[in-house]
């Protein structure tokens, strides 16, 4: 092969390598959502002479070029794997723990915003009188700490779980952590792919809050499972190689007929079962558990006489717990406040609540800006 041919073939094959990539792009499907990623992907920029000149237009092509890249997943999963062999501990804030598990880098705790936010809650239990308890879930982090990577930042949650504790002395505080370490050994407390409780870990917290608050401690059992769950620790590590987890749906011998009512301002739609198994079918499986996040959830208990009535004020972490409360309530109303944006002083008279629960991831309650609805 002469030394001009040899010269040559670099910069073709490069040409090549980099013409086949624009013949896909512009020849691929482009997909409005990644379900690896859980998010909805950036869409083509607006073109006109004011954001051309602001740089918006740029700025906007960028990212959807970014985000409509051929074979974006294999290169993020790629970057992901490089990045641990060169020695990070992890990608897009998740850390690749020990034993399969992703584990979210803690938060940075903003002790004013906490103390804003339990504030909140003290005040609105306050206006409306109601016997309450709050629960706060820690981190896998905090709880799971030896199966985390050497090099890892320090977890506030002891720091969030004081600020709760102190600034809302009108409820009850129950404290989930000493039932976690207890069975951290013989149970699996937290997804591998997710940030969520699993079904037993969400049995732990059932059980203490019915020690707590003086409710029968239901009998529950394995009625249903599903491989294949990935979770949003999954979609934004990038570690594709991850083993997925598996999904266990618990549920009570006493056989009750639930009625759930879910309105997220468009109409409410009622449903027969607490567990909605066509999510089962998806690579997110969690929102098996009422349907996922919704701004009002109501739970009714057609079997059950006992005048008990429950606001329940939480993020997702209070799904699968629902599903064990609810055999202990006539009526449990979910709030999100992410997406309930009404009165929710209102909502206390109308309802004639006998009670309330505040049940936060700790991340959340030391960051959210949602709390501050408890004032409406």
């Amino acid at each position: 092969m002469s030394e001009k041919l040899k010269n040559r073939i670099l910069p073709v094959t490069f040409l090549l390598f980099i013409f086949s990539f624009v013949i896909a792009f512009v020849l691929m499907p482009k997909k409005d959502f990644s379900e690896s990623e859980k998010r909805v992907l950036a869409k083509f920029p607006e073109m006109n002479a004011e954001s051309v000149m602001n740089g918006k237009f740029t700025d906007g092509l960028e990212k959807y070029l970014s985000d409509r890249f051929p074979l974006r997943d294999t290169f993020i999963g790629i970057d992901a794997y490089f990045g641990l062999s060169l020695g990070k501990t992890g990608e897009n804030g998740i850390y690749n723990a020990k034993d399969g598990y992703l584990i979210t880098a803690p938060s940075k705790f903003d002790e004013s915003k906490c103390t804003k936010n339990a504030g909140y809650i003290e005040k609105f239990i306050d206006r409306t009188g109601l016997p309450s308890n709050v629960i706060i879930i820690p981190e896998a982090g905090y709880t799971l700490s030896d199966k985390l990577p050497l090099n890892h930042k320090e977890y506030k949650d002891s720091a969030i779980f004081d600020c709760v504790k102190s600034k809302i002395p009108s409820a009850k505080f129950i404290d989930v952590r000493n039932a976690f370490e207890k069975n951290e050994a013989d149970t699996q407390i937290y997804y591998k792919t997710d940030h969520h409780l699993t079904g037993s870990g969400s049995m732990l917290v059932y059980d203490e809050f019915c020690k707590a608050t003086g409710n029968e401690e239901k009998s529950f059992s394995l009625i249903k499972s599903a491989d294949g769950f990935y979770g949003t620790t999954y979609s934004k590590s990038g570690f594709w190689l991850t083993k997925s987890d598996t999904v266990e749906i618990y549920g009570c011998d006493s056989k009750n007929k639930y009625k759930v009512t879910i309105d997220d301002g468009k109409g409410a739609k009622e449903y027969d079962s607490l567990y909605f198994e066509q999510h089962l079918e998806e690579k997110d499986k969690y929102p098996v558990f009422l349907d996922g996040n919704h701004a009002f959830v109501r739970i009714q208990n057609e079997n059950l006489h006992n005048g008990k009535k429950l606001l329940l004020v939480k993020d997702s972490y209070a799904h699968c717990f629902a599903t064990f409360a609810a055999e202990n309530y006539e009526e449990i109303v979910m709030i999100d406040l992410r997406y309930y944006k009404k009165s929710l002083n209102k909502l206390t008279k109308e309802e004639e609540f006998t009670e309330a629960l505040f049940m936060f991831g700790s991340e959340n309650i030391s960051t959210s800006t949602d709390l501050a609805w408890l004032m409406m």
